[in-house]
Parts: C-alpha cells; structure tokens; sequence
C-alpha cells in the first residue's frame, strides 16, 4: 500500500499565507529576498522559533480555511467524502538546513491519540527534497512496529531511506494517514523546508474515547463542509420523529 497520495493544486491561492509569512521575515531583516528556500539566510536559529509563532498567529487569524478549501477540496472529498472536520489550528513548520531542534524522530500521530481514520494533508511552501522534507516509512513495516509495540518488545525503528523521503515542487501536495510511521531527519540539504500541515477526517469517523477529550469535534476539530444531504438529514432528525 503506498504510504500517501499525491496531488497538485494552485499555489497562488495560497499567496494570503506567503504575504503572511514574508511580512513577520521583513520584520527581522529587511533585506529578506522573499524567497522562503533562502530564509536561513537572513534570520538566525535563535529567532527561528519565534518566527514560527508569530506566522501561526498570524496565520490563524486569517480566512485560511477557505484558501485551504479551494487549494483541496476535491482531493479530500475524493478520499473521505464531502462531510469533511478539520483541525482547528493551520500548523506552520520550519526547517534550517543543519537546525537540530527541528528533527522529529520516527513516530505515529496515533500514539499521541490522533484517529487512524484522520488524513494529513501536507502542503510544502518550498520544494522539498532529500532531508529537507519529511520521510514516511510503508504500510508493512508500520504495522511490524506495531505488532512489536503490542508484544512489549523492545522497538528499534531504523533509518529511513533515500525513497522514503518524500520529493514535491511548489503547489505538490499529499495526503497521507497519520498511522503510518514518519518524521524528518537532519536537514543537509542548502535550503529551507517550510510547510503546512493540517489534518482532516470524515464527520462520521469515530469520536476519541473518554480519555482522549482534547481530539473531539469541536475542540480539536470544527466543520470544513457538510453535504445538503447531511445537512437536511440532520434537520429530520432533529424533528424528533425518528431515533
């Protein structure tokens, strides 16, 4: 089973977010190039972090929901259908080349109680290549991991390759289930990485259990579209007619 899909969608539609960005990276040099690729350049690791911050603020307080919708609508409808929650919160990543707090080792959104039923849609606002970009391991050594967590053994996950490293240009996006084993690594490559992340799942897809409160729809997750047939049936049922 391959580990994501791939799709390719509009980046122009997403210049409210790249205004955003460029505007908070003017702040701290005015001679920024505007060209994301280049950031490590013209701000230093100490001020990295709280760049980031200040972008996801700003970010957040935009309309970024529609510019997601009309950048991957159809592709998320395609794979969960049109009754469509998402993440509150639009996610902004960094990654300096040879940055060592930004590596994320090796793991699984579900172990930090995210619904194997959710989609992650990752959207690169750089070229990503090589270990500027995130890795995901298959669906077979995914589940071996897991079976091995299962038996109480004692898990070494290993390298990543060269073909799990996942090669996208600007306005190439994925989708991907966030059960699958991924992260990144040490970035040695001469450009930045900066990327959105967001993750989706279907209105009907199974609540969290009662230890898991913070990931329910309406906190962790709000509406992103509901079909007129959904919607007119939960009029009815609403009426009280039927259970």
């Amino acid at each position: 089973m391959k580990s994501h899909n791939l799709f390719i969608g509009d980046i122009k539609i997403l210049n409210p977010i790249y205004a955003v960005i460029n505007k908070e990276i003017l702040k701290i040099n005015k001679d920024y190039n505007l060209n994301l690729a280049d950031l490590h350049k013209y701000v230093t690791y100490k001020k990295i972090n709280s760049l980031r911050l200040n972008c996801f603020q700003k970010i957040n307080s935009i309309n970024w929901n529609l510019l997601i919708k009309n950048f991957s609508y159809e592709s998320l409808v395609s794979l969960l259908g049109p009754d469509l929650l998402v993440q509150s919160k639009l996610n902004l990543s960094i990654q300096m080349p040879n940055d060592k707090t930004s590596i994320l080792p090796a793991h699984s959104d579900s172990w930090s109680s995210d619904s194997p039923f959710q989609l992650n849609l990752w959207i690169p606002l750089t070229n990503t290549y090589g270990t500027n970009s995130m890795f995901i391991m298959d669906s077979t050594y995914t589940l071996k991991i897991f079976k091995e967590i299962k038996k109480n053994k004692k898990i070494f996950i290993k390298k990543p390759q060269k073909k799990n490293f996942i090669e996208l240009k600007k306005g190439q996006y994925i989708i991907f289930n966030p059960g699958y084993l991924h992260g990144n690594v040490l970035n040695k490559t001469n450009h930045t990485r900066v990327s959105l992340n967001l993750r989706f799942k279907s209105l009907f897809s199974p609540e969290p259990n009662k230890f898991h409160q913070d990931r329910k729809f309406g906190t962790y997750y709000q509406k992103f579209s509901i079909s007129n047939n959904t919607k007119f049936s939960s009029q009815l049922m609403q009426t009280g007619v039927i259970d």
